[in-house]
Protein backbone atom coordinates (compact mmCIF):
# COMPACT_ATOMS: atom_id res chain seq x y z
CA UNK A 1 0.00 0.00 0.00
CA UNK A 2 1.43 3.34 -0.96
CA UNK A 3 1.54 6.46 1.15
CA UNK A 4 -0.44 8.39 -1.44
CA UNK A 5 -3.36 6.00 -1.18
CA UNK A 6 -3.34 6.21 2.62
CA UNK A 7 -3.06 9.98 2.55
CA UNK A 8 -5.97 10.29 0.14
CA UNK A 9 -8.14 8.05 2.30
CA UNK A 10 -7.15 10.01 5.41
CA UNK A 11 -8.04 13.29 3.75
CA UNK A 12 -11.50 12.00 2.87
CA UNK A 13 -12.18 10.96 6.48
CA UNK A 14 -11.25 14.30 8.01
CA UNK A 15 -14.01 16.77 8.65
CA UNK A 16 -13.70 20.51 8.49
CA UNK A 17 -14.08 22.58 11.65
CA UNK A 18 -17.48 23.82 10.48
CA UNK A 19 -18.73 20.25 9.93
CA UNK A 20 -17.48 19.23 13.38
CA UNK A 21 -19.21 22.20 14.99
CA UNK A 22 -22.40 21.40 13.08
CA UNK A 23 -22.25 17.76 14.20
CA UNK A 24 -21.74 18.81 17.85
CA UNK A 25 -24.64 21.26 17.65
CA UNK A 26 -26.91 18.63 16.10
CA UNK A 27 -26.02 16.13 18.83
CA UNK A 28 -26.79 18.68 21.56
CA UNK A 29 -30.05 19.70 19.86
CA UNK A 30 -31.11 16.04 19.64
CA UNK A 31 -30.32 15.64 23.34
CA UNK A 32 -32.38 18.69 24.35
CA UNK A 33 -35.39 18.02 22.16
CA UNK A 34 -35.99 14.56 23.61
CA UNK A 35 -35.77 15.57 27.29
CA UNK A 36 -39.56 15.59 27.89
CA UNK A 37 -39.89 12.04 26.53
CA UNK A 38 -37.02 10.84 28.72
CA UNK A 39 -38.90 12.12 31.78
CA UNK A 40 -42.15 10.46 30.74
CA UNK A 41 -41.44 6.91 32.07
CA UNK A 42 -40.79 8.28 35.58
CA UNK A 43 -43.93 10.39 35.35
CA UNK A 44 -45.95 7.36 34.28
CA UNK A 45 -44.55 5.30 37.16
CA UNK A 46 -45.42 8.00 39.67
CA UNK A 47 -48.91 8.40 38.22
CA UNK A 48 -49.43 4.67 38.57
CA UNK A 49 -48.19 4.77 42.16
CA UNK A 50 -50.54 7.57 43.27
CA UNK A 51 -53.58 5.68 41.98
CA UNK A 52 -56.91 7.10 40.88
CA UNK A 53 -58.11 8.21 44.30
CA UNK A 54 -58.43 11.92 44.90
CA UNK A 55 -56.03 12.78 47.70
CA UNK A 56 -53.68 15.66 48.39
CA UNK A 57 -50.62 13.74 47.17
CA UNK A 58 -52.25 12.66 43.92
CA UNK A 59 -53.60 16.17 43.28
CA UNK A 60 -50.17 17.72 43.84
CA UNK A 61 -48.41 15.20 41.63
CA UNK A 62 -50.91 15.33 38.78
CA UNK A 63 -50.98 19.12 39.06
CA UNK A 64 -47.23 19.19 38.56
CA UNK A 65 -47.57 16.75 35.66
CA UNK A 66 -49.98 19.22 34.05
CA UNK A 67 -48.02 22.40 34.82
CA UNK A 68 -44.47 21.25 33.99
CA UNK A 69 -45.06 20.58 30.25
CA UNK A 70 -46.84 23.93 29.91
CA UNK A 71 -43.93 25.71 31.58
CA UNK A 72 -41.50 23.85 29.33
CA UNK A 73 -43.44 24.95 26.25
CA UNK A 74 -43.38 28.55 27.50
CA UNK A 75 -39.60 28.33 28.01
CA UNK A 76 -38.71 26.54 24.78
CA UNK A 77 -36.58 29.46 23.58
CA UNK A 78 -34.52 29.35 26.80
CA UNK A 79 -33.65 25.72 26.10
CA UNK A 80 -32.28 26.50 22.65
CA UNK A 81 -30.68 29.90 23.35
CA UNK A 82 -27.20 28.36 23.28
CA UNK A 83 -27.57 27.65 19.56
CA UNK A 84 -28.59 31.15 18.39
CA UNK A 85 -25.05 32.14 17.48
CA UNK A 86 -24.46 28.95 15.50
CA UNK A 87 -27.87 29.28 13.85
CA UNK A 88 -27.02 32.77 12.60
CA UNK A 89 -23.82 31.46 10.99
CA UNK A 90 -25.12 28.19 9.54
CA UNK A 91 -28.48 27.62 7.84
CA UNK A 92 -28.41 23.88 8.56
CA UNK A 93 -28.03 24.51 12.28
CA UNK A 94 -30.85 27.07 12.09
CA UNK A 95 -33.17 24.51 10.51
CA UNK A 96 -32.08 21.90 13.07
CA UNK A 97 -32.92 24.35 15.88
CA UNK A 98 -36.37 25.04 14.41
CA UNK A 99 -37.05 21.33 14.01
CA UNK A 100 -35.70 20.70 17.51
CA UNK A 101 -38.10 23.28 18.94
CA UNK A 102 -41.04 21.67 17.16
CA UNK A 103 -40.11 18.19 18.39
CA UNK A 104 -39.56 19.57 21.91
CA UNK A 105 -43.03 21.15 21.89
CA UNK A 106 -44.56 17.93 20.54
CA UNK A 107 -42.90 15.92 23.32
CA UNK A 108 -44.17 18.40 25.92
CA UNK A 109 -47.68 18.13 24.48
CA UNK A 110 -47.46 14.33 24.71
CA UNK A 111 -46.54 14.62 28.40
CA UNK A 112 -49.39 17.11 28.89
CA UNK A 113 -51.91 14.76 27.28
CA UNK A 114 -50.73 11.92 29.53
CA UNK A 115 -51.48 14.16 32.53
CA UNK A 116 -54.91 14.99 31.09
CA UNK A 117 -55.65 11.28 30.68
CA UNK A 118 -54.72 10.75 34.33
CA UNK A 119 -57.06 13.59 35.33
CA UNK A 120 -59.81 11.93 33.31
CA UNK A 121 -59.19 8.58 35.06
CA UNK A 122 -59.41 10.40 38.39
CA UNK A 123 -62.74 11.82 37.14
CA UNK A 124 -61.56 15.40 37.65
CA UNK A 125 -62.17 16.54 34.07
CA UNK A 126 -65.70 17.67 33.24
CA UNK A 127 -66.33 15.54 30.16
CA UNK A 128 -69.94 14.48 30.70
CA UNK A 129 -73.05 16.63 30.63
CA UNK A 130 -73.75 15.53 34.20
CA UNK A 131 -70.56 17.31 35.29
CA UNK A 132 -72.11 20.63 34.29
CA UNK A 133 -75.52 20.08 35.89
CA UNK A 134 -74.79 22.20 38.96
CA UNK A 135 -74.38 25.24 36.73
CA UNK A 136 -77.67 24.70 34.91
CA UNK A 137 -80.79 26.02 36.62
CA UNK A 138 -83.56 23.48 37.00
CA UNK A 139 -86.30 23.77 34.41
CA UNK A 140 -89.42 25.52 35.63
CA UNK A 141 -92.63 23.78 34.81
CA UNK A 142 -96.01 25.23 35.53
CA UNK A 143 -98.52 22.88 36.93
CA UNK A 144 -102.03 23.86 36.09
CA UNK A 145 -104.54 22.87 38.63
CA UNK A 146 -108.12 23.17 37.79
CA UNK A 147 -111.31 21.35 37.60
CA UNK A 148 -111.89 18.52 35.27
CA UNK A 149 -114.75 19.06 32.84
Amino acid sequence: MSLKATGAAGAQNTMTEQELQRARANAQINNIRMQPIRQLPMTLLMMWMVGNDVSIFSIIFVGMAVVNPLQAIAGVNKEFVAFEEDAEKDAQVASAVKLGKLVYIACCLAAFFVALIKLNWMELLPVLSMDWMSGVPPPYKEHVTGCFF
